[in-house]
C-alpha cells in the first residue's frame, strides 16, 4: 500500500541530464523553490555536487553523487566482519573509493544483536549474510547493473540423508543476529506484532537462525540447541547451545524452542545439513546470490517508475491506527540518506543534511521523494539516516553530519570505485 505522507505537486524530471555542472537550478513545483549546486566531475561517469536547496520552509544543504555503473565500479560492501561499525570515510580511504555513502539499517546495541550487523536483506559479494523482515525496498547490483526494487530472501536447512521429507526441512528466521531477537520486526510468530515496525524489536521463542563466519563473532549461547558445519555442510558437532566462533565458510546453526528440537533430531555429526537459499522481487525476478551480486536494503520505497510512491505502511514506518509510532520520523524533517536510479541508468546517491537550526533542517520523507524525483530519479529508496548520514569524497567526509561529534560509525555503505584497467 503506497501511501502520501503529504501533498505534494508535481515536479519535472530529467533535470541531471539537463543541468550545467554548476549554477541555479529553478524549480517551480513542489516544496523545493531553487537549488544552487557547485560540482566537479571526480572521473570520467562520477560526478559530485554540494547544494543548496531552497524551500517553503527553510534552505537545506545536500550532497549528491551521479555514477554511471558502465563507467564506474558500484557496490555495497561491509568491508570486513558484520560485527563491527566504521567511519564512511574511513572506509572510502581504505578502499580508495571516489564515493561512499551510508547504506542500510544496521544494529546500534548489544541488547538487540550485533552492533554493526545489518537488521535487513545484505548481499555481499554474492553471498546472503542477512534476512529481512518481509518485503523491503533494496538497492540491487548485479553484475555492475543497479536497480531497486521491493525485494526479500529466504533460506532453509535440509537434512541432507532425508532431502525429500518435508519434516527434514524448517525455514531459517533469521541470518546473524540473537534468536528470538527481531529488530525491526516483520516475522510470523513475533510479538508483539508480525508486521514490519522499523526500529522496533520484537521476539520469538521459536526460531532457527544461521550464522556465517563474515559475522566476526561469537555466536551467542543461551537455552537451545546447536550445530556447526563445515562448507559442505558436514556436521561436526552438535548439541547444547553453546555459542562459539564459526568455521571458515562453514554455518552455525541455533535453535530454540520447537526449532532447537527439529535441529537435536537432525543434526547428526558425520550427517550433512543442506543450506538453500534464496532471494528475489517482488514481481518473482530471481536476485542471482553469486559473485559480483551486492544488495542493500532500507525503508521505505520512494519512487517507482517516475512517481512518488511512499510505500510506508508495507514497510513498517508508518502506522495508520496508530499515528504516534514512528510519526516524527517519517513527518518531521531529518538528516536523509537515498539512493536512486535515473532513466539512463546511472546510479544517484543522495545525503541531506538534518538537525543543525538555521543551516540545514533536513527534509520529511515525502519531500526526500520529492527531491529525488527532481533530481531525475525514475526509482529511489530512502536508507539510514539521522546521525548516520554520511558522504565521502576520495575519502574525505563531504557533507556535514549531525552528530555533536562528527561523523557516526555505520554499518554497510555504497562504494563507486574507477574501473581499473
Amino acid at each position: 500500500m503506497a501511501v502520501a505522507l503529504e501533498a505534494l505537486a508535481a515536479v519535472p524530471l530529467g533535470i541531471v541530464a539537463a543541468m550545467p555542472a554548476a549554477g541555479s537550478q529553478a524549480v517551480s513545483q513542489g516544496w523545493i523553490s531553487h537549488i544552487h549546486w557547485k560540482s566537479r566531475q571526480l572521473a570520467p561517469g562520477v560526478t559530485v555536487r554540494s547544494g543548496v536547496v531552497s524551500s517553503r520552509a527553510a534552505a537545506e544543504r545536500i550532497s549528491e553523487a551521479i555514477i554511471d555503473p558502465s563507467r564506474a565500479r558500484i557496490e555495497v560492501t561491509h568491508d570486513g566482519i558484520l560485527a563491527r561499525r566504521q567511519l564512511t570515510s574511513t572506509v572510502a580511504r581504505r578502499l580508495r573509493a571516489l564515493v561512499a555513502v551510508n547504506a542500510g539499517f544496521f544494529i546500534t546495541s548489544g541488547a538487540d544483536g550485533f552492533p554493526g550487523a545489518p537488521t535487513g536483506l545484505a548481499v555481499y559479494g554474492g553471498r546472503l549474510e542477512s534476512l529481512n523482515n518481509g518485503p523491503r525496498a533494496a538497492l540491487i547490483i548485479s553484475h555492475g547493473r543497479p536497480r531497486i526494487a521491493v525485494a526479500e530472501a529466504t533460506a532453509a536447512v535440509r537434512a541432507g540423508q532425508a532431502a525429500r521429507a518435508a519434516r527434514a526441512a524448517h525455514l531459517v528466521n533469521g541470518i546473524n543476529r540473537i534468536p528470538g531477537v527481531i529488530e525491526d520486526c516483520g516475522r510470523p510468530g513475533g510479538r508483539p506484532t508480525a508486521k514490519p515496525r522499523q526500529d522496533v524489536t520484537c521476539t520469538d521463542d521459536d526460531e532457527l537462525v544461521l550464522f556465517t563466519s563474515q559475522l566476526g563473532a561469537p555466536a551467542p549461547s543461551g537455552p537451545g540447541s546447536q550445530a556447526v558445519l563445515r562448507p559442505d555442510g558436514t556436521v561436526i558437532s552438535a548439541g547444547a547451545r553453546t555459542g562459539g566462533r564459526v568455521p571458515a565458510g562453514g554455518w552455525l546453526i541455533q535453535g530454540i524452542g520447537a526449532a532447537a528440537t527439529w535441529l537435536a533430531r537432525h543434526a547428526i555429526v558425520g550427517h550433512r545439513l543442506v543450506v538453500t537459499e534464496r532471494a528475489a522481487d517482488a514481481a518473482g525476478h530471481p536476485i542471482p546470490l553469486s559473485a559480483g551480486v551486492t544488495v542493500a536494503s532500507g525503508a521505505p520505497l520512494l519512487v517507482q517508475n517516475g512517481h512518488v510512491a511512499i510505500d510506508a505502511v508495507r514497510e513498517g514506518v508508518i502506522d495508520p491506527a496508530d499515528p504516534s509510532f514512528n510519526y516524527s520520523w517519517a513527518r518531521q524533517r531529518q538528516p536523509r540518506t537515498a539512493a536512486g536510479t535515473d532513466r539512463h541508468g546511472r546510479v544517484i546517491l543522495v545525503t541531506i543534511d538534518g538537525r543543525q537550526p538555521g543551516l540545514s533542517e533536513g527534509a520529511t520523507l515525502s519531500e526526500e521523494a520529492a527531491l529525488m524525483r527532481c533530481l531525475g530519479a525514475v526509482e529511489a529508496m530512502n536508507l539510514d539516516g539521522g546521525g548516520s548520514t554520511a558522504m565521502a569524497i576520495n575519502g574525505t567526509l563531504f557533507n556535514h553530519p549531525s552528530d555533536p561529534g562528527g561523523e557516526r560509525a555505520d554499518g554497510d555503505f555504497i562504494i563507486a570505485e574507477k574501473v581499473r584497467s
